[in-house]
């Protein structure tokens, strides 16, 4: 907790920290600039009330004053039950608190100033103390102020002449001064100095670039520290020619589209995954069965399959159990994988102990030398533990292979002729390629 106290000290975050009973267990530095009324008096073990009567001793009138004690217990009240953040004002600046259980350990509460702030507050700039240009009002500074994204203000030849806080701090500036009337190209090349540039930066120049032919259109960039930001242009809105840029960190909301995008891909990967072998699965069999038959039945190309089952797979599981059996179709599914890498070959889990092969532009004579080395080479793998001592395991293969006016039928006669022949070649004494 410590370490996160210290770490939103460099957001400028409030935290203090209360147990079970409201006696405070700790608090940043932050708090204490917040509230310099707390400082050199709140202790560890302080009870939340003696808080909130520093508090509202600088807070209430003196009128207010004799109601203190109810606004305390009203305070403690907030405290333990609030549930959704609020605002309030404090030392000319406005404030958002959140109040949230650490898990029946206690509370923590969490402030964040949202407004304009006093000279040496070091939080959002005070439009009031920062000199303005003739061409912003400071009712209009304040109200950009008060936005969470940032602002930049350019005149008709588009040099920088003022920037909100939250621009100030995305693109790495002190200070409105450090907008030295630069063109905001100039102020994002900035923001990558000393940082390696990457692709994103490159992709970055050529954004800016484009624009200038498409004004108006939103864009991102990216910034150093994998960070994004969203640019709208606001242009013409100023009679003095004066045009408004919105800069929005969409950091957050890209890496989630990111996780989503992974999460995505990985839960479609599942579904057409089988989990044991890691091979395809029956319904992208099916999926890729259909797409290949078409498009050699347009091409006029040949497609062959190979249908292989384990031989005497149900003894093998009642005799040295499943946990053996799941290992000996893993390794098969491994000698597939190796054995069948040309492009556009798909390895499946038909489904059981029966593997798939579809070997799309491959003619009968290519496909029945594949099955046979790939009959020789389970063959020749050694099973078993030493439990199980040495095992031997074959497979039995039916090559079927469409050609020319066999694609006037359908994809699924391939499976029927392919099934046939692996039927063949188990009935006249497996660990043989039988073709249709």
């Amino acid at each position: 907790m410590r370490t996160l106290a210290t770490a939103l000290d460099q957001l400028e975050v409030a935290l203090c920290v209360f147990d079970e009973e409201d006696r405070t267990l700790l608090w940043n530095d932050t708090f204490l600039q917040f509230f310099p009324e707390h400082a050199g008096h709140v202790y560890p073990g302080e009870h939340y009330r003696e808080n909130l009567r520093r508090f509202y001793r600088q807070r209430l009138s003196e009128e207010e004053l004799p109601s203190m004690e109810r606004y305390i217990d009203d305070g403690v009240l907030r405290h333990r039950s609030q549930q959704r953040s609020y605002e309030f004002d404090h030392h000319g600046y406005r404030v958002r608190v959140a109040s949230l259980p650490l898990g029946g350990h206690g509370r923590v509460r969490l402030w964040r100033k949202t407004q304009p702030l006093l000279t040496g507050m070091q939080d959002r700039l005070n439009p009031q103390v920062a000199p303005l240009p003739a061409s912003i009002s400071p009712d209009a500074a304040t109200a950009l102020e008060s936005l969470a994204d940032g602002v930049l203000m350019v005149d008709e030849h588009d040099l920088a002449i003022w920037a909100n806080h939250a621009f100030l701090v995305l693109y790495g500036l002190s200070g409105i001064a450090d907008l030295a009337r630069r063109h905001f190209g100039d102020i994002y090349a900035g923001a990558w100095l000393g940082e390696e540039p990457t692709a994103r930066y490159t992709a970055g120049l050529a954004a800016l670039k484009e624009r200038q032919r498409f004004s108006g259109a939103p864009y991102e960039l990216a910034l150093p520290h994998d960070r994004w930001v969203r640019i709208v242009e606001l242009r013409g809105t100023q009679a003095n020619g004066c045009s408004f840029f919105s800069h929005m960190d969409v950091t957050e909301s890209r890496r989630q589209q990111e996780e989503l995008r992974l999460l995505t891909s990985r839960l479609e990967s599942l579904a057409v995954t089988d989990a044991l072998t890691g091979l395809a699965n029956r319904r992208r069999f099916d999926e890729v069965l259909e797409a290949e038959w078409r498009r050699a039945q347009r091409a006029g190309t040949t497609l062959a399959l190979l249908m292989m089952d384990v031989d005497h797979f149900k003894h093998l599981n009642d005799t040295h159990g499943h946990p053996f059996g799941d290992e000996v179709l893993k390794r098969v599914g491994s000698v597939l994988a190796q054995r069948v890498q040309r492009t556009g070959s798909l390895v499946a889990r038909y489904g059981g102990e029966e593997f798939a092969v579809l070997l799309p532009g491959t003619d009968a004579q290519g496909a029945r030398e594949l099955a046979e080395s790939i009959r020789q080479t389970v063959q020749d793998l050694v099973h078993g533990n030493e439990r199980t001592g040495p095992v031997g395991v074959t497979v039995s293969i039916g090559m079927a292979c469409a050609s020319d006016g066999a694609f006037n039928a359908y994809s699924a006669m391939l499976v029927d002729m392919a099934d046939r022949a692996l039927y063949e070649a188990k009935r006249t004494g497996r660990n043989q390629v039988a073709c249709a």
